[in-house]
């Protein structure tokens, strides 16, 4: 089964990297890396990533530090910790710095592959989505409707993405804001021409508005 998604990798150990790099690119994911924190850091603000992989004992920035600098400045993208750590203290103390998943050095490439499908369909994040007569894959940039493919910017397929990841759940233009966008803040009237704009591909409008409330996304 091809996966897709955009994986940030954390780890020192080359060997390894290169291993984890290779194998989860096969499985169709798109996985950008970094050997140190400070370089994790720098590419977790070039742009959006699905999942965290991060290695604990890492150079300049730990994995625990790290994580909860993301987690502090309000980044909430699901992690998985990979570490030789095996006690149940660390365990406790990587869920308290933000994880959502803990997997302890050595491990199988299998366990680590069900892990972050299983996460990524927890969070709506990654997988090729279907809804209706949509097709998106976020990680190529490829929409389809009807089997026919359309375009889109990349921020109006964040954008439906999100609400085909929770279809009928209402999102106010806040929470929108705050889950696809980190550094320049958009207006209120920017998030509405961005719906306007996936509305047009479609007979009737797919995203309502609730007045006084935000959107949803309906059939």
């Amino acid at each position: 089964m091809k996966h897709s998604g955009r994986l940030l990798l954390l780890e020192d150990d080359a060997v390894l990297l290169e291993t984890l790099h290779d194998e989860l690119t096969r499985c169709g994911y798109e996985v950008y890396v970094a050997k140190h924190g400070e370089a994790a850091l720098t590419e977790s603000a070039a742009r959006r990533y699905d999942l965290y992989i991060l290695d604990i004992n890492v150079p300049y920035i730990d994995g625990l530090s790290l994580l909860d600098s993301l987690r502090q400045s309000g980044d909430t993208t699901p992690a998985i910790f990979l570490t030789s750590r095996r006690g149940e203290a660390d365990t406790i103390a990587g869920f308290a710095h933000g994880c959502d998943d803990y997997l302890t050095k050595p491990f199988s490439l299998g366990e680590l592959k069900a892990r972050i499908a299983a996460l990524l369909r927890r969070t709506g994040g990654g997988m090729l989505l279907r809804h209706d007569d949509i097709e998106l894959d976020l990680a190529h940039h490829i929409l389809r409707i009807g089997g026919k493919e359309v375009a889109l910017s990349h921020k109006e397929m964040e954008i439906l993405h999100l609400f085909l990841s929770h279809p009928g759940r209402l999102f106010s233009t806040d929470e929108i804001i705050e889950r696809l966008y980190r550094d320049t803040l958009p207006s209120t009237t920017v998030i509405r021409v961005h719906i306007s704009k996936i509305n047009a591909l479609f007979p009737e409008k797919r995203i309502v508005n609730v007045r006084g409330a935000g959107y949803r996304y309906v059939s």
